[in-house]
């Protein structure tokens, strides 16, 4: 794609949704006619990423977030429109969600001014990502917030070409699988926390604190930094309201209790409630075994269920309901269940549901249970299909969601008297997404369709536009282990190639190792129109060890631009994940330029009882390396013509190389939490864009130097009233020529209903030299966001002023030097309204 295709893409027209006999067609056609540039992003939106100076609405940071879930893990794709430094996630590698901090790269333009608030849209109709949020605490950073329905264990790599992220969540398949009655999606659940102590709690205060409290009561037990913790709790409630009364008439007794929501680290299966007796096991039992050795065998009995080894698991499992009653036993009796059911050994099944209902009959794992247990006790008793609490009958599924927003922001400058307002951002996005599924007795069948359209108000900065995320039909041959899938899509497994038009083709050989190959049309962000300039094909392999606790992926990519070539690479991607450690490494070489495009190491690990550490060293070319490049500082935006000008292909190789700097990037980083409320953060990052040469006419730039930055976040939850959040930062940044120090507050608090309130507020103070001065950024902010199990409306609303003081020598005047104060002001608010179904 040219630099000509990416700032005057041609528009597409509206995307059309046809359901007919059950199959679902996207079609997306391309006007003849070019429309304007959307509004100028923090990139080009292609691989040359040229600088810009706002974020506009058409160029949010957050390009896409796109779910793919396969039979035992779900890959997150995370585009952005620029290129973004990973400096580490909390948690690292469990949860039920993670923050991950980033750093804006040198093609997101001018990075002093903090980045409004992004809630970006999740493709793929899956259950497991529930949420994600972008935000900006000090300036040249965001936090990128993912949100999961349940803990997950998970892994994050950043992508080859540096401008996204690849998410793996980790032992999915235990909600999945032919055969499987699965239960609904579990509301949320309340808990009201009333003491913690690092010693156990005697059984009569948890019996008298049902008692007083007219509800269950219970004790549980989580690790916190090292640290075991007991939990006097009591609950579950569905409902909030039913929570907060409860937690009102605690208060007086207990005046440091507070409302947990879904912050179980295991099920509540675990232990045991205030006046909850267990029925008399009929079973033998077997002499006890270590907890140690209950556990190894519990955790090779879920990994064997995940593999499908069914025989294995069930006798694994046999083993653990043997032993006499202790905690996790529950979890034991009705994954047993579950093994036997998905063995095709119904009675057996329903046997296993029925003991673990007469032992367990008040556990929170008991409707799920019940629920299993009246689909098997059901006239028909036929299998279930693939991830849904549907009888096979009933095969087709469709879900999806729609989302309506909009933007407004205005600028103003007042320098000597003088003062100038423009409309930086009106702007209406209205966007949607269509997942209809088949899963049939050996053939899967997935259609998508994700597309939206931004209607832009201010003419001058750029037009309207469509935006297309994914069109795509998908078959899946269960048997075989074959896939295929055709349209507009993710390239997830690889490294590459974010979003494109084509063809993938997908082979599981073994459950440990698949190979797969793509081939088609790079389109570089959602806005892109099919262009056939550039064409690419490649093929991966990927092959898991250890129960797929290390996992290497393999590839080999080719892309042409013209009948060029464009680049021609090989890479291989090692990610290593146990508990409490995490290790990623990702090398790219180009064979083409025999150059090394990449090369990143990212590892977190526990260093002790209370610290987690982390580093990411990463090495790169930037942009990537192709030989688009050699386009940059030249008035010709044809490759062709550039070649004949140059007078061959290894000038434009020399060029490309020439014009392509290389960036190196050190982040080391620590937390630890104190106690259960408060968790200490602490990043040190260095940076240094390299220089290009000058050649054929361009002149050279010289390197940035090395930015040194040092940032401490302090965050506490439960401080000024129960459930709410606040995040205390300090960030030092040091440049060659200019220094910086930003302070910064970011607060969450629960309102009345399902509303909560996040007001936030930073002041950064720059110095630079260069601007003859100081400059002052100022920039208050509240947001307020309703949601519910299946909508989410969210207002923000931000006022950014950025004061610049300037020392002047005024010409023929001897003395002093004479200040100068410009005030830049903007004031932006947002609405975004969307509903899940």
């Amino acid at each position: 794609m040219t630099n000509l295709d990416r700032v005057c893409a041609a528009r597409t027209r509206a995307l059309r949704i046809a359901l007919a006999a059950a199959i679902l067609a996207a079609v997306a056609s391309v006007d003849p006619e070019p429309a304007p540039a959307a509004p100028a992003a923090a990139s080009s939106g292609g691989p040359n990423g040229s600088n810009a100076a706002a974020l506009l609405p058409a160029g949010a940071l957050v390009e896409l977030i796109d779910t793919d879930q396969r039979e035992d893990h779900t890959d997150v794709t995370v585009q952005f429109s620029c290129s973004m430094n990973y400096m580490g996630n909390n948690p690292v590698s469990h949860g039920t969600s993670t923050r991950i901090s980033l750093r804006l790269g040198a093609d997101c333009g001018n990075a002093l001014g903090t980045i409004p608030p992004e809630v970006p849209v999740i493709g793929g109709g899956g259950d497991l990502v529930t949420a994600a949020r972008l935000d900006s605490i000090v300036p040249g950073e965001v936090s990128l917030e993912l949100t999961w329905s349940r803990p997950l264990d998970f892994v994050i790599a950043p992508t080859g070409n540096g401008r996204g992220l690849r998410v793996r969540l980790l032992h999915t398949a235990e909600h999945r699988g032919s055969g499987v009655v699965l239960a609904p999606a579990e509301p949320e659940s309340y808990a009201v926390n009333l003491e913690s102590s690092q010693s156990p709690i005697p059984p009569s205060e948890v019996e008298d604190t049902a008692r007083a409290l007219a509800t269950q009561a219970y004790v549980s037990e989580t690790d916190i930094g090292g640290v075991h913790w007991y939990r006097l709790r009591v609950g579950p409630f569905a409902h909030r309201a039913d929570a907060e009364a409860v937690l009102a008439a605690a208060l007086p007794a207990h005046p440091q209790a507070w409302l947990a929501l879904n912050d179980e680290q295991t099920d509540l299966t675990r232990v045991e409630r205030a006046g909850a007796v267990s029925s008399a096991s009929n079973l033998p039992l077997d002499p006890p075994l270590a907890d140690s050795e209950r556990a190894a065998l519990y955790g090779q009995a879920r990994r064997a269920l995940e593999e499908r080894r069914l025989t294995e698991a069930i006798d694994l499992l046999t083993r653990l309901v043997r032993q006499p009653e202790y905690p996790g036993r529950a979890d034991a009796q009705e994954l047993l269940g579950l093994a036997r059911e998905r063995a095709g050994q119904l009675a057996q099944a329903k046997a296993e549901y029925q003991a673990y209902l007469a032992r367990y009959p008040d556990a929170a794992g008991a409707p799920r249970v019940r629920s299993r247990l009246q689909a098997l006790e059901a006239a028909s008793l036929e299998p279930r299909s693939l991830g849904s609490a549907k009888p096979v009958t009933e095969h087709w599924t469709i879900a999806g969601s729609a989302a309506l927003g909009y933007q407004y922001g205005r600028e103003q400058v007042v320098s000597a008297g003088t003062s100038t307002s423009t409309t930086a951002v009106n702007a209406a996005l209205v966007y949607g997404d269509l997942l209809l599924r088949d899963h049939g007795t050996r053939y899967d069948f997935v259609g998508r369709a994700d597309a939206g359209y931004t209607a832009n108000f201010v003419h001058t900065s750029g037009g309207s536009q469509d935006r297309t995320t994914a069109a795509f039909v998908e078959l899946t041959d269960r048997s075989l282990g074959l896939t295929g899938r055709a349209g507009r899509q993710t390239l997830a497994n690889q490294a590459v190639v974010g979003l494109f038009d084509g063809l993938y083709v997908g082979y599981q050989v073994q459950p440990n190792l698949s190979v797969s190959a793509a081939g088609g049309y790079p389109a570089y962000t959602s806005y892109s129109s099919f262009s056939s300039s550039q064409q690419f094909a490649t093929v991966s392999a990927e092959y898991g060890v250890l129960h797929q606790s290390l996992v290497f992926d393999g590839y080999l990519f080719d892309e042409t631009e013209l009948g060029l070539t464009d680049r021609r690479s090989i890479g291989v991607q090692a990610r290593y994940s146990q508990p409490g450690r995490n290790l990623v490494a990702l090398v790219d070489y180009d064979i083409y330029f025999q150059s090394l495009n990449a090369a990143t190491l990212i590892g977190n690990f526990k260093a002790s009882e209370y610290w987690v550490l982390g580093f990411d060293l990463d090495h790169r070319h930037s942009p990537l390396l192709e030989i688009n490049n050699a386009l940059i500082g030249q008035s010709t935006t044809d490759l062709k013509v550039l070649e004949q000008t140059l007078h061959g292909i290894d000038a434009l190789k020399q060029a490309a190389l020439d014009r392509t700097a290389l960036t190196d990037t050190a982040v080391l980083s620590a937390n630890r939490p104190f106690g259960e409320r408060w968790q200490l953060m602490l990043d040190l990052a260095a940076v240094r864009l390299g220089a290009t040469s000058a050649s054929f006419g361009v002149p050279a730039t010289p390197s940035t130097g090395t930015d040194r930055s040092v940032t401490v976040q302090l965050s506490g939850s439960s401080l000024a009233q129960s459930n709410d959040l606040h995040i205390f930062a300090v960030r030092g940044d040091q440049a060659p020529g200019e220094r910086s120090v930003t302070l910064s507050w970011d607060a969450r608090f629960a309102l009345p209903g399902a509303w909560r309130l996040g007001p936030r507020f930073s002041v950064e103070r720059l110095q630079d030299p260069a601007l003859g001065g100081r400059q002052m950024l100022y920039l208050p902010e509240a947001r307020a966001d309703w949601t519910s199990r299946r909508a989410v409306f969210e207002l923000i609303g931000g006022y950014q002023l950025e004061r610049q003081v300037t020392l002047q020598q005024l010409t023929n005047q001897v003395g002093p030097a004479v200040s100068s104060t410009t005030d830049q002001r903007a004031l932006y608010v947002s609405a975004t309204f969307r509903w899940r179904f």
